[in-house]
């Protein structure tokens, strides 16, 4: 059997051991936790300018098709007005050929009568 002193320095070695091993692995985890932070922090940035980046994009995509859409409506709203005042001006010219038939009947004499 090994001395109690030769017993408790081998104790001791194995403690020294499993404390280098436990600090190693600390390090180890830290530097693999700063290294998954810093890679997070990457992703994180990159995802945020991307969709930024889309944000933008359909921002100017919906203000072009508001832009479009208005210019419709108003070209078709304007060809409207065009169709209404030439309607409108059918409409008179008939009025003014309705009012001056009668009138030109009214001013042309009657054929004398054969007594």
């Amino acid at each position: 059997m090994k001395p109690l002193s030769e017993s408790l320095t081998d104790l001791a070695a194995r403690v020294k051991q499993f404390e280098d091993s436990s600090a190693a692995t600390r390090e180890s985890n830290r530097t693999a936790m700063h290294a998954r932070r810093e890679e997070l922090n990457a992703t994180v940035e990159r995802e945020r300018n991307e969709l930024e980046k889309t944000a933008a994009d359909l921002r100017t995509a919906a203000q072009s098709w508001w832009s479009d859409t208005r210019e419709a409506i108003e070209h078709q709203i304007s060809a409207m007005r065009a169709d209404f005042e030439k309607w409108q001006a059918e409409v008179k010219a008939q009025r003014a050929d309705s009012a001056a038939v009668p009138a030109e009947s009214a001013k042309t004499p009657e054929p004398a009568s054969k007594s």
